[in-house]
């Protein structure tokens, strides 16, 4: 995997310079969402947060229901970063691919994190509890 060569064809491809830094990694904004790239040997990381994580223990199932198989992710994976209290989500490419099909796997890998971000940012469902029964003997 040549990350080098696809962020200087990524930043052909947006009109400016982009280049890997000298410890294999490059952050670019689209729009407002950042996506980090980091190369390691013959991987290239793509990384972006989702949202806080402290207090939405609400959000952990149906966050793996749309991690399982990549099939709601698309095609990354939904995590947690426990340290940061982040969802964050990523995938790793391997092997040579051509520009084009970078493009698709990054342009799907941001809808996925909008559509992810999105979500988190609605509001935390407030859980109802059912009425107190009537004390024993006193009808209502």
């Amino acid at each position: 995997m040549d990350g080098k060569r696809l962020m200087k064809e990524l930043g052909e491809a947006l009109g400016f310079s982009l280049e890997m830094s000298d410890q294999n990694t490059c952050a670019v904004i689209f729009d407002q969402d950042e996506v980090v790239f980091e190369q390691h040997e013959e991987q290239l990381y793509i990384m972006t947060d989702l949202g806080p994580s402290a207090g939405r223990s609400d959000a952990h199932a149906r966050l793996l229901e749309a991690n399982c198989l990549g099939a709601q992710s698309g095609q990354a994976c939904i995590g947690l970063d426990a340290q940061r209290e982040v969802f964050t989500l990523h995938r790793i490419l391997d092997g040579e691919l051509s520009y084009a099909e970078f493009e698709k796997i990054l342009t799907l890998f941001i809808r996925a994190a909008r559509y992810w971000k999105e979500w988190l940012s609605l509001p935390v469902p407030v859980k109802t509890t059912a009425p107190a029964a009537a004390p024993h003997g006193i009808q209502c």
